[in-house]
């Protein structure tokens, strides 16, 4: 269709046609013939001269405005932009997008209303109430997260395990942060088995087999929110917004100007930014070991466990996943954090629509190649990057 032809629909009738536009309103009918006599000519030009003013005439999409708000939640500061017509719409954007959030974390966090019995304990909070006593009937979303988990943990032979509460809790990542000793590590190891974690899908029931078993959702449940907001904003018409909630970045769409959205990769010993990545519709979530930690005895000790020692994983200090998924990338940024680079990259390249980008102890930025034509790295820091 030429341009001047935009914003106006053709609707065919018997003997003429109708055309429609936001400036004007012809309908032709009868034969040619019977059209051309009279004053019917003087008429029929007036209204063809006006047609063609107007179709050169190009509807201007309404200005897109930007609307933001922020909260803490999930343990973290939640930043979302939306683009979209007006202030009403915006508004109930960005009020959907924090209600998701809100919702996934009153089903996952284990620390709210702890040791209560009323509505107000999460559904994870149920679920390690009972360990050992009860299956504990959940939400569909509890559920989902904890399959997804689970077809993680079984993919990376255990590296992503969300029974792992009882080591976190040991080294005092909910409070009290300390060493533990070798053998209260292997005490709460004893603990730590995603097999134990029993999924009834015909009775959306969940029951951990050992008593004393935790589930720690910590590093699947921002990225299921977030894609859960993502869902909320898409049903709303919005085509344009970015997510970040603490590290787990969701890009919708481009930017109003058509660009892509450019997201930067900090620099995990300081306060630059070492690479950009230029995306639309996907996630970019990045797990570091200077997000949460303490020092001891000259030591530095992560959040990052790994499931198989308790202790830290040592092979990265960050490392992000450019993903469809931000539930999935969410759990990948963890997983392929404690299989450290090699058995990283092998991991992911079985795996479609993930790219990942390491940045090592030796300051090698390790990233996937398919991801090259939309990196840019900053040359800060004295990191050197490898394609893989």
């Amino acid at each position: 269709m030429p341009p001047a032809w935009k914003g106006i629909n053709i609707i065919y009738k018997r003997h003429g046609f109708l055309l429609r536009g936001n400036y004007a309103f012809i309908y032709w009918v009868g034969s040619l013939k019977g059209l051309l006599h009279g004053y019917f000519k003087i008429e029929i030009i007036l209204l063809l001269l006006l047609l063609l003013y107007f179709m050169g005439c190009e509807q201007k999409p309404a200005e897109l405005q930007e609307f933001s708000r922020e909260k803490f939640i999930m343990n973290t500061l939640v930043h979302i932009t939306v683009f979209c017509a007006d202030e009403h719409q915006g508004a109930k954007a960005l009020d959907e997008a924090f209600n998701a959030f809100e919702k996934v974390n009153d089903l996952t966090d284990r620390f709210k209303n702890q040791g209560k019995t009323t509505s107000l304990v999460s559904e994870v909070s149920k679920i390690n109430n009972n360990a050992g006593i009860s299956p504990v009937r959940v939400s569909d979303d509890t559920l989902t997260i904890l399959e997804r988990s689970n077809y993680f943990s079984e993919l990376s032979g255990g590296a992503f395990d969300v029974s792992i509460g009882p080591i976190m809790d040991l080294w005092g990542f909910g409070s009290n942060q300390h060493v533990p000793g070798q053998e209260e590590i292997n005490k709460a190891l004893a603990l730590v088995d995603y097999s134990k974690i029993k999924i009834d899908d015909d009775q959306n029931t969940v029951f951990l087999t050992k008593p004393g078993m935790c589930l720690d959702l910590g590093g699947v449940s921002k990225g299921y929110a977030t894609d859960y907001a993502v869902s909320a904003l898409r049903k709303l018409g919005i085509n344009h917004a970015i997510i970040n909630a603490g590290g787990n970045v969701y890009a919708l769409g481009t930017k109003p100007d058509g660009s892509l959205w450019r997201v930067g990769i900090q620099d995990p010993r300081d306060d630059g930014i070492i690479a950009i990545v230029s995306v639309q519709d996907v996630a970019v979530v990045t797990s570091g070991d200077y997000e949460r930690y303490f020092t001891q005895g000259g030591g530095r000790y992560h959040h990052i466990l790994d499931p198989a020692t308790g202790g830290q994983a040592r092979d990265a200090i960050q490392v992000t996943i450019v993903g469809d998924s931000a539930t999935e990338a969410d759990i990948l940024s963890t997983t392929l954090f404690v299989l450290g680079p090699e058995k990283g990259f092998n991991m992911v390249n079985k795996l479609k629509n993930n790219d990942v980008v390491f940045v090592c102890p030796d300051k090698q930025i390790l990233y996937s190649n398919t991801i090259s034509n939309n990196l840019t790295f900053t040359a800060e820091g004295g990191y050197q990057p490898v394609a893989k």
